[in-house]
């Protein structure tokens, strides 16, 4: 099946977007997980007892 250069170019700009929002799916998850872990040490911290 022969492609035209649009259409060749239209899947090109597709698949970089889509590795893009790969990317950005994975900074965003692992800044989530830094963010709930933070807030589970504080927390953590406040449950203690201060003597």
């Amino acid at each position: 099946m022969l492609f035209d250069a649009a259409s060749e170019g239209r899947n090109v700009i597709l698949g970089m977007l889509v590795v893009g929002l790969i990317f950005l799916g994975t900074i965003a998850l692992g800044e989530l997980t830094h963010y709930a872990n933070h807030r589970r040490a504080a927390r953590k911290r406040a449950g203690r007892n201060t003597y």
